[in-house]
């Protein structure tokens, strides 16, 4: 870690809402969305993630996904 340089922020899907805590997303047709798409809290509709950010927190996993 280099302290002189700041803090990049990794890109990926939010678990948790950063706006209003909240843990669910909107549903969307993975089969026609793009990997561009944006995921949207279920509570206040903030961004978090895409599509492509849900898919590589799924390849990474442990658990089970379906996507």
């Amino acid at each position: 870690m280099n302290p002189d340089k700041p803090c990049e922020r990794r890109p990926g899907l939010k678990i948790v809402c950063e706006q209003s805590g909240n843990l669910a997303i909107k549903a969307i047709d993975p089969g026609k969305a793009t990997d561009l798409a944006e995921i949207h809290c279920g509570r206040c509709n903030a961004v978090r993630g895409t599509l492509a950010d849900l898919r590589e927190m799924a390849r990474r996993s442990t658990d089970l996904f379906e996507i």
